[in-house]
């Protein structure tokens, strides 16, 4: 396979790639912009712009190719092979039924595909839902319902920009809200994925006696917020309403897994009367514990992500699909370039590297099944 990512700045469409007139066919693009496009439009100039090419995507708070970032503009990757099979599905609405939302864009997207991989094949989903309208966890749920466990995953939620209005996922040339876009790619070349957060554990395991849906209403029987209080005072920070979207930024909630990881829980802000509203659901019985990160910590993490999807991929890299979370951008500030830096380093400077901030990722930790995640990093590796 071979990716070439191209970027456009400014409103107007980039060119279209040069390898379109390659040797290689082109396979399918990836398209990822930010917000403020008109949606309908855009897909009807990129639908132009790629003749008979499949492609499918997202808007997102922002985009990037290589080390450039732009919080306006318009990413294209496009793969070029002449044995990679590609499907895309779509469905809605993921306000109503997520899960369901999830199994029928999965099942469309490999639709006319074998129900086993290939021996020596390498079978990827990136599963692009809108996080702003539904719970992303459900529909993932479903995704792999239908893909199964044994496949590589990725993807994120479409956002725009924090302003939790509306968000756009583009598949078949058209443009939709509220609704999931599954891509699934089959290929002789080795894809992997690397994911990594880089936080680290600051509280005590705390048990959810009550969650309703985002939000965790009581830890131990108590009002959720409480019990974060507590557990910050208790290593010497103070934390009241005022200041706790800063300091959750920074601390946020962690469910432990088998393994020792954590899937992250981003809490936005306090509810009525002391919950925890969070960017994707936290299970009733749950485990879960507050943790602390920092930059140094997420630069570190990017690394251990582009060089675990590397590793796996063991040879030749033909370039790589990055969904790095919006929150992981905002508390990185001017070194987020650091972190973009790594993610082509570890890859390899040849490599091209296209990707987003999204609003949660889609991975699996380590050996675990593939869930929704908060403030992580996601690398797909495509083998070349």
């Amino acid at each position: 396979m071979s990716p070439v990512p191209a970027l456009s700045p400014v409103p107007a469409l980039p060119p279209v790639p040069a390898s379109l007139s390659g040797p290689a066919r082109p396979a399918f693009a990836l398209v990822l912009s930010t917000d403020q496009y008109d949606a309908d439009a855009l897909a009807a100039a990129m639908t132009s712009e790629l003749p008979g090419v499949p492609w499918a995507g997202c808007c997102t708070a922002g985009v990037f190719a290589g080390s450039r970032l732009l919080r306006q503009g318009l990413v294209v990757g496009l793969v070029s092979s002449e044995a990679v099979r590609v499907g895309v599905g779509v469905a809605q609405p993921v306000s109503q039924d997520g899960r369901r939302a999830g199994v029928l864009a999965a099942s469309r997207a490999l639709e006319g595909f074998p129900s086993s991989v290939a021996a020596g094949w390498s079978r990827a989903l990136i599963v692009l839902p809108d996080a702003v309208t539904g719970n992303a966890a459900d529909v993932v749920r479903g995704a792999v319902e239908v893909g199964g466990t044994g496949v590589v995953w990725a993807g994120g939620g479409a956002g725009d920009n924090l302003r939790f209005m509306r968000t756009a996922q583009f598949a078949g040339g058209r443009a939709y809200s509220d609704s999931v876009v599954v891509v699934a790619i089959d290929s002789p070349a080795r894809m992997a994925t690397g994911i990594r957060h880089g936080f680290r554990p600051y509280g005590p395991p705390t048990m959810v006696t009550r969650a309703e849906g985002t939000v965790v209403a009581e830890l131990e029987f108590e009002g959720a917020f409480s019990v974060y209080q507590r557990t910050a005072r208790a290593r010497g920070d103070q934390v009241n309403l005022d200041g706790f979207a800063t300091f959750a930024m920074t601390h946020p909630l962690g469910i432990p897994q088998a393994d020792g990881e954590h899937v992250i829980r981003d809490p936005l802000r306090v509810v009525t009367p002391g919950g925890l509203y969070c960017v994707g659901e936290v299970p009733d019985g749950c485990l879960i514990r507050v943790m602390e990160g920092d930059p140094i910590g997420l630069v570190s993490a990017a690394r251990e992500a582009a060089t675990t999807a590397r590793d796996a991929v063991a040879g030749p890299i033909a370039g790589a699909f990055v969904f790095d979370c919006i929150s992981r951008c905002m508390m990185l500030g001017d070194t987020v370039r650091d972190e973009l830096t790594t993610f082509e380093h570890e890859l390899g400077q040849s490599v091209p590297v296209m990707g987003c901030l999204t609003f949660g990722e889609v991975g699996a930790l380590g050996r675990g099944v593939p869930q929704f995640h908060n403030k992580t990093a996601v690398v797909l590796a495509l083998g070349a």
